[in-house]
């Protein structure tokens, strides 16, 4: 990819979801400062992966931006407690995806651990194939499937137990 087009496709990237990014890291970290940071490494990660991304405005890329998004607010929100010496609550559900047709499903989905969730909303809701999801959040092919499965079984419990089943 010639760098103009490279610099193009992340400024559209930009200006679609920058707003929607600082948002998201807004609810993480609760600070405008940090959130922006957050942002930023975001866009640095994404520049580094630009050439995989189809297009600009599909929902698969906005997906891996959501995601990329909360995983960086979420490394600085660590960072932030390890000096405040607090346990993270990697519980709490930040990231906003698409409704479930209001059965509860979504609502579960909240509950996952973050990178449980992520593995799910790449893998079934945006459509990355496992080696795509293995590449977009820097881990083992092997690790994807083992996580996939783990995180479906996290969410069956949880809809079990909420009466979703």
């Amino acid at each position: 990819m010639s760098e103009l087009k490279h610099e193009d496709k992340l400024s559209e990237v930009c200006s679609l979801y920058r707003p929607s990014m600082l948002r998201l890291a807004r609810r993480v970290l609760g600070d405008g400062r940090d959130a922006e940071d957050a942002v930023q490494d975001a866009f640095e990660s994404i520049a580094r992966n630009l050439d995989r991304l189809e297009r600009a405005d599909s929902p698969k890329t906005r997906g891996y931006v959501m995601v990329i998004t909360e995983r960086k607010a979420i490394d600085l929100l660590r960072a932030r407690r390890r000096q405040e010496a607090e346990p993270l609550d990697e519980e709490s559900g930040c990231i906003s995806f698409p409704d479930a047709g209001g059965h509860g499903l979504a609502q579960c989905m909240t509950r996952l651990p973050p990178r449980y969730r992520e593995i799910l909303l790449l893998r079934f809701v945006y459509g990355y194939s496992m080696r795509e999801t293995a590449e977009l959040m820097d881990i083992p092919y092997t690790t994807v499937g083992k996580l996939s499965q783990r995180a479906k079984e996290r969410l069956y419990e949880i809809c079990r137990s909420e009466g979703v089943l």
